[in-house]
């Protein structure tokens, strides 16, 4: 073993020893402690979703968008944004459902990686993040070391992004306070629970070793700004590329991982694998129980000399109710939306094209050579719809996580629920109108049961009745604040929910 690997393998020795010190504290009190800033997990309410214009997705998103929530095209200058409403009022878009906002992008079409998160604060104060991001984002193959490939110019520089001050100007035409955030927090390689945890791939190390930042320098930073007690780095998955981590998985809630699976005969299949048998499976929750882990099946849509580039069906992104995925033209789409469905129970699971000629305007200079190639479609296997759009959180949400009660409960066990509900309205919770809403599968009928502050505020417990063996229990939290506000978890309920089932004896 070299120096710089054992470098690496130590530092994440030393963090996974923290991490279990934290998931032992969090497992034993199974709620979230307000002592530290929290960034928002992507399932978290939203205002709205940014994209870049000129588009680099289809129309047909677009409208989809107007349709479901509140959309904020960045355009460059009046010029832009004139453009932009002339098209919006062709496709039938109600510009009262548009906020632009005047940014220039210089073909920076990404704001998934170079635009901004939401940290709450422990003061509970609302605020997006600015972190560097200098070049654009840099190649790397599938060893952990610091080997990068960037962007150039011309000249033979390394290419400096100009969005690395985008944040400040975006903050003050929204009237949002600005988080600093002094290391590279590439926002397609960063993924979180909302609760404390985070994914990258080790790339994101590389980065920031590269501007200065060391790897204990970027987990206390993390820590103290994001308040990522617990970062889990997984391996590089690509033989060449940008290893951002939503194009391998996504986190779909607190404790569920819904991960690519390459077809057998793929160079990729074994690599995926074995991230999902040797990593993967070996992390604890922030509620310390292993990750339930589901794949999504991935296929060739484009081969050259080199490789068979693969469908990006993890590039998603929930957004409130609604699951937006990157169709490919291939026959696994149709399989890419069932499980999906599968999955996210509830939301609305739409998938979306984007075939080039079909479109009436798109960005001109991010599909040149596609034709000469004979690309047809617009999504690509480690750029799709979550690189290219981006949420904008409600500030004033109702958030709730939930200590899912365990798929299997013995008949002599209680089954009893947590959660952790916090007001950032500011108004603060109807503690009358915190809700366990459960039912026994097949049922139309909801029962209500109150639950009980549990020693603080935002802590609450409650406990369903036994019924008999093989009996299935649906379930969902409804909680309210005296704004108000009503939030539920699952987003989607009641016809989202939880289950578990009552067995005389629970599986392993």
């Amino acid at each position: 073993m070299n120096r710089i690997s054992f470098i690496i393998v130590l530092n994440i020795f030393l963090v996974s020893c923290n991490n279990e010190k934290f998931e032992n504290e969090l497992h034993q009190n199974n709620y979230l402690h307000l002592t530290k800033n929290r960034t928002a997990a992507e399932w978290e309410p939203a205002k709205g979703v940014f994209f870049v214009w000129p588009p680099v997705i289809p129309k047909e998103l677009i409208i989809e968008f107007a349709n479901d929530t509140h959309i904020y095209p960045f355009v460059e200058g009046e010029a832009g944004k004139t453009e932009a409403e002339e098209w919006f009022e062709r496709w039938g878009i109600d510009l009262t459902n548009v906020t632009f906002i005047n940014l220039k992008t210089d073909m920076e079409d990404t704001p998934r990686d170079w635009g901004p998160s939401a940290v709450f604060t422990k003061n509970r104060e609302f605020k997006i993040t600015d972190g560097q991001y200098r070049y654009a984002c840099p190649l790397t193959d599938l060893a952990c070391n610091d080997s990068l490939e960037f962007s150039k110019t011309n000249s033979g520089q390394i290419y400096h992004s100009p969005m690395d001050s985008a944040i400040v100007p975006m903050a003050h035409q929204l009237g949002l306070e600005v988080l600093d955030i002094p290391f590279a927090n590439t926002g397609g390689n960063v993924l979180t629970d909302g609760i404390g945890t985070a994914f990258s791939t080790c790339v994101l190390l590389t980065e920031n070793r590269f501007n200065g930042i060391s790897d204990e320098e970027f987990f206390q930073l993390n820590d103290s700004l994001l308040g990522f007690t617990k970062y889990n780095i997984i391996s590089n998955f690509d033989k060449i590329g940008i290893q951002h981590i939503d194009c391998l998985l996504k986190l779909v809630d607190e404790e569920t991982i819904l991960v690519a699976q390459p077809p057998e005969d793929h160079e990729l299949f074994s690599i995926y694998d074995d991230i999902i048998e040797n990593e993967l499976s070996k992390l604890k929750t922030a509620y310390g129980r292993p990750y339930t882990i589901k794949r999504i099946k991935i296929a060739p849509y484009y081969e050259d000399e080199q490789t068979a580039y693969l469908t990006a069906y993890t590039n998603s992104i929930i957004l409130n109710k609604n699951v937006y995925v990157p169709l490919f033209g291939v026959k696994e789409d149709s399989l890419a939306l069932k499980t999906w469905e599968s999955v996210m129970p509830g939301y609305a699971i739409k998938g979306f094209s984007y075939v080039l000629d079909e479109q009436p305007f798109k960005s001109k200079f991010k599909f040149e050579g596609f034709d000469e190639l004979e690309v047809k479609t617009g999504w690509l296997y480690e750029d799709a719809v979550h690189c290219r759009v981006k949420a904008i959180w409600d500030g004033d949400m109702i958030f709730i996580s939930v200590k899912k009660i365990l798929p299997e409960i013995s008949l002599n066990q209680e089954a009893t629920l947590h959660a952790t509900v916090i007001d950032y309205s500011g108004a603060g919770l109807s503690i009358n109108d915190i809700f366990l809403n459960w039912r026994v599968k097949g049922k139309t009928e909801w029962s209500m049961i109150k639950m009980n502050m549990d020693n603080n505020l935002n802590h609450w417990v409650a406990s369903i009745l036994q019924h008999e063996n093989e009996t299935v229990i649906e379930y969902y939290v409804e909680a309210q604040s005296n704004s108000g506000k009503t939030q539920r978890r699952p987003i989607t309920a009641p016809e989202g929910y939880y289950t578990f089932k009552y067995v005389a004896q629970p599986g392993i």
